[in-house]
């Protein structure tokens, strides 16, 4: 089962453009790029299941003021 990801900036749920990966401790980071507005952010999941996956605005979105 595929986890949807959606957009902290817009909302969108899609393809997401991928910009790096690693791993953080017990967690796997996913860096996304936004399709839609630009926005960056980071997906982290352990993939292990024992907590819970979670999502970090990084800096602010390329079209934000």
């Amino acid at each position: 089962m595929r986890k949807v990801v959606k957009c902290p900036y817009c909302g969108y749920e899609g393809d997401f453009k991928l910009l790096k990966t690693w791993r953080y401790r017990w967690w796997d980071v996913y860096f996304y790029e936004c399709p839609k507005c630009s926005g960056r952010f980071r997906y982290q999941v352990d993939p292990s299941g024992k907590r819970k996956s979670y999502i970090i605005r990084v800096g602010r979105s390329a079209g934000s003021k």
